[in-house]
This record gives structure tokens, C-alpha cells and sequence, in this order.
């Protein structure tokens, strides 16, 4: 845990020794990618990433949901309160309609086309509609699928959004979009929370219209369990995201007041702090093992779902 947080500090200083660097490429994606290359490389000389860290696993995946959550909370003292204001209604109406489509066609393909499993086809359509592993989870504790279903949506879930940061990489450093459509497309596809937070970081000012519209996808999970609650047999219920009425909270209090400006400088600074250790301990504990128990048939409809929802998020481009 130490060396992470020493790690996560040593990266943060060096872009503020050097802030120019912040220009070229955002710490917090910088973090998420040495923490992938570092699960990535390290099994190569027999080093187990989760091994080493087996005993103390649980804390630091707890620290990390923390870290993750109150990054974001800070996060709303970073966003202009015209931008909040700018927000079209519209463009909230679009992102259910979005939603919708892109989950109820995933079931259809899933069961129709592919004859996978209807469990395993609801978990990876609501990871990819919602909020990735968060609605997995919450998903599958209403459900109580197999262990096997739940492991192999994780898994290609988690390959969907690691290809989904490719595909963002791309168009930002290709230029072919503006910023604010960068933003609505990154908010409304990245299956993670931090994966938008991540990409959305590289978009300078536009990059909290990212956050925006991915914490709106996060909060239509809130709906959609209640109703599948309603139709399970179990009734565990689910975690319900408490951070996004945090951020909502701090968003209505900078535009009700006035908040001095060394106060949000220390919050934002504070927030990329948790942020780069969120990072760097998603990409440190990814397990790339998790990949190879998923078919190619798994594979390819989570990849059409991902292609669908790309589509459709061109179609609603603001502007």
C-alpha cells in the first residue's frame, strides 16, 4: 500500500515540478497505463501482481474505490457552473433513448444471434450501457448468476474498455473531433467511471462534459435494478452509488456560491492526487488471466454491443 501511494505521489510532483507535461498527456491516464503495463510485464519474471498483495487485497481495492470516489467528488470543483447550466436537457433525454437502445438490442443479439446464456448476456449489456464492473456487480447481487458468468463478463467488459481507451487515444490525438464532441462521445461509451475520467482528463476544458455524462449513465443504473429487483427472486438489493449525489451536491454549491478560488486549486490538486492512485491501482490489478476463459463468441458480442454503442453516440453528437 505504501509503495503505491509513494508511486502515485512521485508521479503527481513530477507533473507539478513540470506542468508543461500536462499538455502532452494527462497524469491520470499516465497512471492507469503504468499500472496496466506493470500487470502486464511483472507475471513475465513469475511476479502475481494479486499474490504479492494477496494479504492485503481487500484493503487496497477498498482504498482504491475511496480514492476513486472522493477524486470524483472533488472533481465538481474543477467544472465551470456554465458549463452544468449549458447542459441541455436534450442532451439528457439522449442518453436514456442511448441507453435503452443499445441494452435491449444487446439482449435481443445475445439470446437471438448468439445463443450465449441470458445471464451472462445481461451482465455484459449492463456493464457496457452503465458504469462496467460497478454494474456488473450491482447486477449479478440482484441476480445471483454462476461465479463462472460473473468472472467472464468482468473479464471481457474489462477488454471492451481497454480497447475503448485505444479507440480514444486515436481520435484525440487525431484531431478529427472538437473537444465538447470528444467529451459527449467519451461520456456516453467508456463502460468505467475512471476510464472517462482517464480519457476525458486529455480534453483540457471540455473534459468535465466527459464526467457529466458518464456519471448521468451511472445514475439510470439506479432505475434499472429497482425493476429487475422487482422481477428476481432474490432480494439482496444493491449498493446504490452514493459519491454521484456528492458530486451533484458540490456541482449545486458552486453555483449557489461563491467558493474561494485557493479552496477549489487545493480540491482540484487533491482530486487528481486520489484520481492517480485510483488509476494506478485499476490497471496494477487487472487480470489478464480472467481473459482466456471467455469464448470468441463471448468476445464478438461483447464487441458488436461496443460497435452499437459507438454508432449510436455519433448519431447524437452535439453541434
Amino acid at each position: 500500500m505504501l509503495i503505491l501511494l509513494l508511486l502515485s505521489l512521485l508521479l503527481h510532483l513530477c507533473y507539478l515540478a513540470l506542468p508543461a507535461l500536462e499538455y502532452l498527456i494527462s497524469p491520470v491516464f499516465v497512471a492507469l497505463l503504468l499500472g496496466l503495463l506493470a500487470a502486464f510485464v511483472l507475471p513475465l519474471f513469475s511476479i502475481q501482481p494479486r499474490q504479492v498483495l494477496a494479504s492485503r487485497l481487500d484493503t487496497i481495492a477498498s482504498w482504491q474505490q475511496k480514492a476513486l470516489r472522493f477524486g470524483i467528488v472533488l472533481f465538481a470543483f474543477s467544472v465551470e457552473p456554465q458549463l452544468v447550466m449549458q447542459t441541455s436537457l436534450l442532451a439528457l433525454v439522449q442518453l436514456v433513448v442511448l441507453i435503452l437502445v443499445t441494452l435491449a438490442t444487446a439482449l435481443w443479439l445475445g439470446i437471438k444471434l448468439f445463443k450465449l446464456p441470458k445471464e451472462l448476456v445481461l451482465l455484459i449489456g449492463c456493464g457496457l450501457s452503465f458504469c462496467g464492473t460497478s454494474a456488473i456487480f450491482a447486477t449479478w447481487s440482484v441476480r445471483q448468476s454462476g461465479q463462472a458468468t460473473l468472472t467472464q463478463s468482468l473479464a471481457v467488459v474489462l477488454l471492451m474498455g481497454l480497447l475503448s481507451l485505444l479507440a480514444y487515444t486515436v481520435l484525440i490525438q487525431g484531431g478529427w473531433l472538437p473537444e465538447v464532441q470528444l467529451a459527449w462521445l467519451i461520456g456516453s461509451t467508456a463502460p468505467e467511471v475512471s476510464q472517462a475520467v482517464a480519457a476525458g482528463s486529455q480534453l483540457g476544458d471540455a473534459a468535465p462534459q466527459a464526467v457529466i455524462a458518464k456519471l448521468f449513465r451511472v445514475c439510470l443504473l439506479v432505475p434499472f435494478l429497482l425493476l429487475l429487483s422487482f422481477n428476481s427472486k432474490t432480494k439482496d438489493g444493491f449498493a446504490f452509488p452514493w459519491f454521484v449525489l456528492a458530486f451533484i451536491a458540490v456541482l449545486l454549491l458552486t453555483m449557489v456560491f461563491s467558493v474561494p478560488a485557493w479552496f477549489s486549486q487545493g480540491a482540484v490538486l487533491l482530486s487528481q492526487s486520489c484520481l492517480i492512485f485510483a488509476m494506478l491501482v485499476t490497471g496494477l490489478l487487472t487480470c489478464w488471466q480472467d481473459l482466456k476463459q471467455c469464448s470468441g463468441k463471448v468476445f464478438g458480442f461483447a464487441a458488436v454491443v461496443m460497435l452499437l454503442l459507438f454508432s449510436l453516440s455519433l448519431l447524437f453528437l452535439p453541434g
